[in-house]
């Protein structure tokens, strides 16, 4: 067994972590928070689309760039994903301190990693198989 080879097994097995941990921070949040979740449906009804239509932008505009740059595909993927997926919570701290009636701005930032989530899991099987093949 070469040495390096046991280290890609953790590696492999560690890198799908973060996917169900950030799941659960979310359901977590959001479950303490599920009075004003329900109130802000027809906001979140509001947003989703625009989070969505960011996903889809993002990774074309990747495209893009990477032939406009002339970058390997490897590359484009990388930017692909640093694009689309950033990390909203970065954010929520000052959300969560805005003063009473804003409420709204934490479900907003929350509800926006969620959809940030699976959007991940649809790039990790769009990206190499459809936009970015190498």
């Amino acid at each position: 067994m070469e040495a390096g080879s046991g280290r890609d097994v953790w590696r492999e097995r560690l890198a799908w972590g973060p996917v169900p941990l950030l799941t659960l921070v979310v359901f977590l949040i959001a479950g303490a928070q599920v009075g004003v979740v329900r109130d802000s449906g027809p906001v979140l009804l509001l947003v989703w689309p625009v989070f969505v239509g960011f996903a889809l932008a993002a990774a074309l505009l990747a495209r893009l760039l990477m032939h406009w740059f002339r970058l390997p595909v490897t590359s484009g993927r990388t930017l692909a994903f640093r694009l689309g997926t950033r990390n909203s919570f970065v954010v929520l701290p000052f959300a969560l301190t805005l003063p009473s009636g804003w409420e709204v701005t934490v479900v907003v930032i929350v509800f926006q990693t969620l959809v940030e989530l699976f959007a991940t899991v649809f790039y990790l099987w769009w990206i190499p198989r459809r936009l970015f093949r190498a």
